[in-house]
């Protein structure tokens, strides 16, 4: 995990002939962050852990259309992995 600071700086000038000059300065500060763990300092991480999809029930309505229903079953499939027996599409 890192401890990020970003500065953006913006100078406009002009002259007496009428000409302008923009500066535009961006900087980017990244330090790791780190923990103790017995008197030793350790780099911090992160776990993402996704939940484990068991079944899907979905309401909606026109699914009592047999094509419908099976387009909804299998954009679920796609988008969450789960098997098609333990999906249920029912109209609302």
């Amino acid at each position: 995990m890192y401890n990020e600071n970003s500065t953006i700086s913006h100078t406009s000038e002009s002259d007496s002939s009428g000409g302008t000059r923009t500066v535009e300065e961006q900087g980017t500060n990244k330090e790791i962050i780190f923990t103790e763990e017995n008197g030793e300092s350790i780099p911090a991480t992160q776990t993402v852990i996704n939940p484990k999809v068991e079944g899907v029930i979905v309401t909606a309505e026109g699914a009592d259309d047999a094509n419908i229903k099976a387009n909804i079953v299998s954009a679920v499939i796609a988008v969450t992995g789960a098997q098609a027996h333990k999906v249920q599409v029912f109209a609302n």
